[in-house]
Parts: C-alpha cells; structure tokens; sequence
C-alpha cells in the first residue's frame, strides 16, 4: 500500500470511491455523481495539502480530506477537519484507514494544531468505533450526526 498526495487529476476517481465507499450509508452521503463531484471540488478548494490518497497494487483504494484551516464554532478556534475518510470495503480492516489518518495528523501537526474533529454518523458504528480506537471521543450530536474530538 502507498500513499500519495491528492491532485485535481484524481477527482473522478475520488468521486468513484466515495460513490463506492458509501453503500449501505447513503443516508449519510451525497448519491448522485454530480453531487459528490462538486463536494471533491469543495474539499480541494478547502484544503488540497490535506488530501492523500491509498493505492493498491497501483489501484487507488481510500482517501482523506483533511482540512488544516477549519473554524470549529464548538471549539472556539482552528482545528483539523476530516471531512472524509473513504476506504472501500474490501480493502477495510488492513491498515488503510489507520494509515491515512496518521497521515493527516502529520500534517494537522505540521501546521501547529492541538485538535482534530469530524462529524459521523449516528448509525455508522462501524466508523464510529473506528475513530475511538485511534483516540477520538464523542462530544456532542445534532440530529443524527457526531461529532468526534482527539487532542493531537
């Protein structure tokens, strides 16, 4: 497995696998191309230093949007985002999640911050233990939504 940094010649793919990603979760995600096509332009606009992707073999498996400049009106200053973390499913449970997150820690780190939050869903149990593993706590919930914080 590899990482590599995220370009804009990788949106289709990334639309794709976030496509992919999302089965059986939908009611989480965006369902149509076009959507999830403008929510990767979105995540590049944000912040495309804090976006990596996993191949396999050459075939990219996962990515990560990290975002090193997210106001969190919760934490009252800047934090890391992780406004996604995508690994297909056959390829869960070998590190490849683990490693894209460590990945953007690094990079979170890079840029002087403490903190790192996402958001999950409140059925996605799946992610949600994921995410304690590596050190996350639940903080709050707004309609079926989690928000997530780890001390970095």
């Amino acid at each position: 497995m590899k990482l590599r940094k995220a370009d804009e010649k990788d949106i289709q793919t990334l639309v794709e696998l976030y496509l992919q990603g999302y089965k059986g979760l939908e009611e989480y995600a965006y369902t149509h191309p076009e959507d999830a096509q403008a929510y990767m332009n979105w995540l590049f606009r944000r912040d495309a230093d804090g976006m990596w992707v996993a191949e396999d073999g050459g075939r990219s498996v996962g990515f990560v949007a990290g975002d090193g400049r997210w106001f969190s009106k919760r934490e009252g200053g800047v934090v890391g985002a992780i406004h996604e973390l995508v690994v297909l499913p056959e390829f869960r449970r070998r590190g490849i999640g683990r490693s894209l997150v460590e990945k953007v820690f690094e990079y979170f780190r890079e840029k002087g911050l403490e903190k790192a939050e996402l958001w999950v869903g409140d059925e996605n149990t799946e992610a949600m233990n994921f995410y304690k593993k590596l050190g996350f706590e639940e903080r709050d919930r707004f309609n079926y939504w989690v928000r997530m914080i780890k001390r970095l």
